[in-house]
């Protein structure tokens, strides 16, 4: 059986679509929004699952990332660990937008546990974006949990860890290094991400809606 929700911070029900959107936290404007459906979960062996994804912006305001659905995978582990290389969107974004190349990505894996607390330190994500000469980083650093935190969202209300991180970015697609903080509740994943950047704009991203 894969494992059930509420043992991991991923939303491991088949079928599930969450919808998000991003505001500038200041003036309230939203950027954009994007959808990720959960399209399949598969057990495996050791009591674990891997779930499938697709992932969907949709623009407003801003400029989208990604102008078309990217799939993506998790890893939960027996322990209801969970394990996502959160290079691939960085490596999607570049090959959308210079579809001529074929860009290659290293690093990036993420791992989130279920037991983490207020106080707990995580391993820092390194990754890289090549091709040929071309070299692009993105760095997750300085990350641990800073509270347990209960948040009221438009999708409802969730008990949730903060998680603390920089995000540093250096190469020709981005130079610039940003505070995120992210709550996370079991059994969903993400339920908000407020981003804030060097030159003043903070955003929030949240959830807006689950629907199973």
């Amino acid at each position: 059986m894969p494992v059930q929700p509420r043992e991991a911070y991923f939303n491991t029900s088949e079928g599930t679509v969450l919808t998000y959107e991003r505001i500038e936290t200041k003036t309230g404007k939203r950027w954009w929004s994007h959808t990720e459906t959960v399209d399949s979960v598969i057990a495996t062996p050791n009591g674990g699952a891997i779930v499938h994804m697709t992932v969907k912006m949709i623009p407003d305001k801003k400029k989208v990332p990604i102008k078309k659905p990217v799939s993506s995978s998790a890893v939960i582990r027996p322990d209801g660990t969970v394990e996502v290389n959160v290079a691939e969107l960085a490596g999607e974004t570049a090959n959308q937008k210079f579809s001529a190349f074929n860009f290659k990505t290293t690093g990036g894996v993420s791992l989130l546990s279920p037991s983490l607390k207020a106080g707990d330190s995580l391993k820092d994500i390194h990754s890289k974006v090549t091709w040929k000469a071309f070299s692009y980083s993105i760095n997750y650093i300085k990350r641990k949990v800073i509270r347990e935190e209960r948040i009221t969202v438009p999708a409802g209300t969730f008990d949730c860890i903060v998680l603390e991180e920089w995000k540093v970015e250096k190469g020709p697609l981005s130079n610039d290094t940003h505070r995120n903080l992210n709550w996370y509740a079991l059994g969903y994943g993400l339920i908000r991400h407020d981003t804030f950047y060097s030159d003043g704009v903070q955003t929030t991203e949240w959830l807006v809606s689950v629907k199973r």
